[in-house]
């Protein structure tokens, strides 16, 4: 029997969740193949790599090898090759690494950013569209931020340690949330002052994140950012960008070595000569059932668009937008009618397939805005909603073992506070999982004081200064209070009870998990958690003073 093959081109999410789809309908069909091309061996979920940029997480956590991801999919075949061209004639896709004949065709190849023609951005500015273009970021920030703090010119100095970026939508307003706490870290590691690391908002219309139909989760989002220092310029249109900052519109500049460009989406360029009619954003147009259009408004019969490519208005949910909501409705419309055109189903119209939930727009990993299932909500639970809906995601395409690993990362292995919980539940930043221990010997230590622990009374003591002390070194670590020199307190208790009281197995338990938790688990759902960092810029300071990146001592001596 004759293979015959569907042609899906680009691992994004609405290719890879076509081919998810498709894999599963036709598993017992093994006349079919599913030939997923796309230039990287990887998937990359592209809404996070805000992260990636700002050092947040490490780059792997947001990508997935195909293989990983279709394995178990055995009528999925992967190629790693760039696409040049299609012949609908012939049915066919060129690709480098030969042609290959289709008998239906999925275009998903995603978007880039769009620069709208504005001088200087790809010379001189970042954008923020694939993995190279995050990790390009994540080294300049890093590098020019260091060379700033070592800067003496005041002027070079400045224009070193500004942050732009252009574009308020929900890649720029993110990657400004990320910036605000990378800033923190950034300081620490150079001996800089916060303030001295200026981020800057530049955004042409009167507001920002003008896609949210609820003005009110904008201004939180407003005020979140300006509150943390962020300086907004509304009404800002930048007109040029050179090797020493932003130009704007009246003339005006802004001088800066690190400029990010997250103003527009545009469809990959090199779709533009593939015979399609086009849309806004250089954008495929489709029919209600995701065919792409001829000129002539006519359907290609066998070719269907999803994801960034598409261009498509619904005449109740409007416009299909580019978030992963929109590219996985859009690819259930098109495996749906792919599979009634080839009789395993019924055809589906995007307005049948298309679900949308809602949005969380994280301003950092400590604030979110999001509008969900009707409910507007923002803040800590809000963040939680957005993990959420990622992991949502994630369970549709990929493996319990990646969703462990990103919940590991997002939470778990988080460094310097950058997760909904600010540090206190990441292993990074205390042993998290000693805390049950540390709970229950605060518990046990009262309890001896107050002669609770059944035949073990007699080991430990029930009255007097011995007894006060159980109860502080039991409360103490019960609150995760001071827990290093309690812990310490307690070893000591229960070497002078052992001594007097004579040896039991029990002494030892207590000294090993005395030990054991004097190695920061205070931290973990702990006082200590706030106290500790408190106590060490307070005495700390007292003592040692405080770093700098430059120092001029002799200022007012001269």
């Amino acid at each position: 029997m004759t293979e015959k093959n569907i042609v899906i081109v680009g691992a994004g999410f609405g290719g890879v969740f076509a081919a998810k789809t498709l894999s599963k309908k036709l598993k017992g069909h093994k006349d079919y193949n599913i030939i997923l091309i796309d230039k990287h061996s990887y998937f990359t979920y592209m809404t996070e790599l805000h992260e990636v940029a700002s050092q947040r997480v490490k780059p792997k956590h947001v990508q997935e090898d195909l293989e990983h991801l279709f394995y178990q999919n055995k009528n999925v075949k992967l190629l790693t090759a760039e696409v040049n061209g299609i012949d609908k004639n012939a049915k066919t896709v060129s690709t480098t690494e030969g042609d290959i004949p289709y008998e239906k065709l999925v275009l998903a190849v995603g978007g880039q950013s769009n620069d709208f023609g504005t001088p200087g951005v790809k010379e001189h500015g970042f954008e923020l569209w694939s993995m190279e273009e995050s990790l390009a970021i994540r080294s300049h920030i890093e590098h020019t931020i260091g060379q700033g703090a070592a800067e003496l010119d005041p002027a070079k100095r400045e224009q070193m340690l500004t942050i732009a970026v252009v574009g308020s939508g929900f890649t720029g307003a993110e990657l400004m949330g990320e910036f605000i706490e990378q800033r923190k870290v950034l300081a620490q590691t150079y001996k800089l002052s916060e303030s001295e690391i200026k981020l800057v908002l530049l955004e042409a219309s009167p507001s920002i994140l003008n896609m949210l139909k609820d003005r009110k989760l904008a201004d939180k989002a407003f005020k979140y950012m300006e509150n943390n220092g962020v300086d907004i310029r509304l009404g800002a249109r930048v007109t040029g960008v050179t090797e020493d900052g932003v130009v704007f519109a009246d003339g005006s500049t802004l001088p800066t070595k690190s400029l990010i460009w997250t103003a527009g989406v545009k469809a990959k360029s090199f779709i533009s000569d593939w015979g399609f009619k086009y849309g806004r954003g250089g954008r495929i147009e489709a029919d209600d059932y995701m065919h792409a259009t001829k000129d002539d408004d006519t359907p290609e019969k066998d070719i269907y668009v999803a994801g960034d490519t598409l261009s498509y208005v619904d005449d109740k949910t409007g416009p299909v937008p580019q978030t992963v909501e929109g590219a996985e409705s859009a690819a259930r419309a098109a495996a749906a009618n792919i599979l009634a055109d080839l009789g395993f189903g019924k055809s589906k119209s995007f307005a049948e397939a298309v679900k949308y939930h809602g949005f969380a727009v994280s301003i950092g990993s400590h604030y979110t805005v999001a509008s969900l299932m009707g409910l507007n909500f923002s803040g800590f639970f809000a963040s939680i909603a957005k993990h959420g809906i990622n992991l949502f995601f994630y369970s549709q395409i990929r493996s319990a073992y990646s969703i462990f690993h990103y919940l590991m990362d997002e939470f778990f292995r988080t460094e310097n506070g950058r997760n909904p919980f600010k540090g206190s539940i990441s292993r990074l930043g205390n042993v998290l999982w000693s805390t049950p221990l540390r709970l229950f010997l605060g518990v046990f230590w009262i309890l001896a004081a107050l002669g609770n622990i059944g035949s073990l009374n007699d080991l430990f003591w029930q009255h007097g200064f011995a007894s006060f002390l159980e109860i502080i070194t039991g409360a103490g670590l019960f609150l995760g209070l001071l827990t290093w020199p309690l812990g310490l307190l307690s070893i000591v208790l229960t070497i002078v009870a052992w001594s007097t009281n004579g040896f039991d197995m029990t002494h030892w338990f207590i000294i090993l998990s005395s030990l054991a938790v004097m190695n920061g688990s205070g931290r973990g759902f702990g006082l200590d958690f706030y106290v500790v960092p408190f106590l060490q810029k307070i005495f700390g300071g007292l003592w040692y003073g405080k770093a700098k990146s430059t120092y001029n001592e002799l200022e007012n001596k001269l």
